[in-house]
């Protein structure tokens, strides 16, 4: 099933289309400086000899200029690095130089976002860990775990580590901060267990952030809402 492209927010040689980085014919054709129609033609001709995988490739169609509907094929990385060769055109050397770049460049992106996310969900668990380990030490002494227990150890963190109390935006935190927060609320969780209070607690955590900030060069940063 064919869908239709807008070319107008299509600036990047290669976007991601489900989460892959992929390119299409018209990027192609004037990248590499030949007509769209060959270009497809040469694709096409790919495809129907079983060099690119059904998988790797999705028919779509876009408006010209003109406002009328054209074919356009969207490509895999994988299926498009394949083709390249089988492409030609004036400024061939210089279009398949541009769009390896192109996809090495996203590649480093996804990389980059997904050691992001794997540092986030640590995070996640160490808060998770924190708040258990607070409802158990204070269950095992007959009391009740409120709503403004947790609320107390979340600002006393993000005052230790950022130095507000007010609640923080956790993605907009570099991996550099999430590491860091997720070693301070990893070490309360500890304290607690230890039986400390929260004023030794306070103490000790903030002695903690001071040593681990100057040796990770982080700055006392105030990430708000």
């Amino acid at each position: 099933m064919s869908q239709s492209i807008n070319l107008a927010t299509n600036e990047r040689l290669v976007h991601l289309h489900n989460g892959k980085p992929v390119t299409n014919s018209l990027i192609i054709a004037t990248e590499f400086g030949r007509r769209h129609d060959n270009v497809l033609q040469s694709l096409t001709k790919l495809i129907d000899e079983g060099m690119i995988g059904h998988l790797e490739f999705k028919e779509s169609i876009y408006l010209s200029e003109q406002g009328k509907k054209q074919r356009l094929i969207e490509l895999s990385e994988r299926a498009a690095l394949f083709s390249m060769p089988f492409i030609g055109g004036r400024k061939s050397r210089q279009g398949q130089a541009r769009l390896v770049d192109a996809f090495l460049k996203m590649r480093d992106e996804l990389a980059q976002q997904s050691t992001w996310l794997d540092t986030r969900k640590e995070v996640s668990i160490s808060f998770c860990r924190m708040m258990d380990t607070l409802k158990e030490v204070r269950a095992e002494a007959g009391k009740e775990t409120l709503s403004h227990h947790y609320t107390n150890e979340v600002k006393m963190i993000n005052q230790v580590v950022f130095g507000n109390p007010a609640n923080l935006n956790r993605a907009l935190l570099t991996k550099g901060e999430l590491n860091f927060l997720e070693k301070i609320e990893s070490r309360n969780a500890y304290l607690i267990a230890r039986g400390k209070n929260y004023q030794e607690r306070k103490k000790e955590l903030a002695e903690l952030a001071t040593s681990e900030r100057l040796k990770l060069q982080l700055p006392c940063l105030v990430t708000m809402h």
